[in-house]
């Protein structure tokens, strides 16, 4: 009986040890987030990507209960920023402030890249912000009829902001370029770490155009530092609301609009997946964050993880065709 009865508890504890444990993981892994989250953001700090990612912290912390820490690695075409995240564990504690960039674009400037864009998992995207061609307050330039005509007569001197090459703002130039008929390899762009940065160069008069997002550029507008020339929204934006679009301008075909989301690690996990998804579409019925998408320039646009994905396949073909390479 006692050789019975030392295996029979032999055999129970190893039972209740496995299902106990367990449980206990499997309870732990359901339980997302129990510890900080990283937001890697790809630009400088003040920039349209940066700031909506602290507004998107900024609810899911209240909601959550969890620090939400946006870190800045700007630099290298966003390169480094995506690394973060390849490199990440997929547990959903280090994530990506994505955005056309670091996504859409990345793949087709670079020329190689450590990684492979569609494997990331994209969460959901947030918003979008349209762009604001601007010159400085004191540029001889009042219309991009001027910065047209400027182009096409010195297009070796004609300077505009650049961040690298994968950025909304080397889109919308590009686009500029293209409708008008100038190589833009011909011409000359200065290259800034973010948005915020692009709008001092420009109003400081080291480049002829420069181009940012509202939230970037709004404050330098009112204090009187730049000028802006035209917004690429379908419709006229409520803080300007006497600047045209580029579609009544003429200039039908300048599109290029900043979207911002999140996105993560390959293979996350369901449960982490879901979570932001349906948080997200929350935040985005939140009056208080609809509000302060507002004050940074941005409108409240949704796509889950699936339709995410479709978008940014569909905007690599448009990039590629831009870029002639395609």
């Amino acid at each position: 009986m006692k050789r019975l009865s030392r295996w029979f508890w032999v055999g129970l504890l190893s039972v209740l040890f496995t299902t106990g444990v367990g449980s206990m993981e499997i309870g732990a892994q359901d339980k997302y987030p129990s510890r900080a989250i990283d937001i890697i953001c790809p630009f400088a700090a003040g920039g349209s990507t940066d700031l909506i990612a602290r507004i998107t912290a900024a609810f899911l912390n209240k909601k959550w209960g969890v620090p939400i820490n946006v870190v800045n690695k700007p630099g290298g075409n966003t390169v480094p920023a995506c690394m973060e995240i390849y490199r990440a564990n997929p547990d959903g504690y280090t994530l990506l402030a994505d955005g056309n960039p670091s996504s859409s674009m990345v793949g087709i400037v670079m020329k190689s890249i450590p990684f492979k864009v569609m494997d990331r998992t994209f969460l959901g995207m947030i918003g979008q912000a349209p762009h604001v061609p601007i010159v400085a307050a004191s540029s001889p330039f009042t219309s991009l009829k001027d910065l047209e005509a400027e182009a096409k007569k010195s297009s070796e001197s004609f300077t505009w902001t650049s961040l690298g090459g994968a950025s909304i703002q080397d889109y919308v130039i590009r686009q500029f370029l293209k409708a008008i008929g100038v190589d833009v390899l011909k011409t000359k762009p200065v290259m800034s770490q973010g948005g915020s940065q692009a709008v001092t160069l420009t109003a400081g008069g080291h480049v002829k155009m420069g181009t940012a997002t509202t939230s970037s550029a709004l404050p330098a507008i009112k204090g009187g530092m730049v000028r802006p020339l035209a917004i690429t929204s379908p419709t006229r934006w409520p803080d300007l609301p006497d600047v045209a679009t580029t579609a009544e301008l003429g200039y039908p075909t300048i599109t290029g609009v900043q979207w911002n989301g999140i996105s993560g690690p390959p293979n996350l996990p369901a449960p982490v997946i879901e979570k932001w998804n349906k948080d997200l579409q929350e935040m985005l019925k939140d009056p208080d964050a609809i509000s302060n998408l507002k004050n940074v320039g941005a409108s409240p646009f949704f796509h889950d993880t699936r339709q995410f994905r479709e978008f940014v396949l569909k905007q690599t073909e448009e990039v590629a065709i831009l870029w002639g390479l395609k």
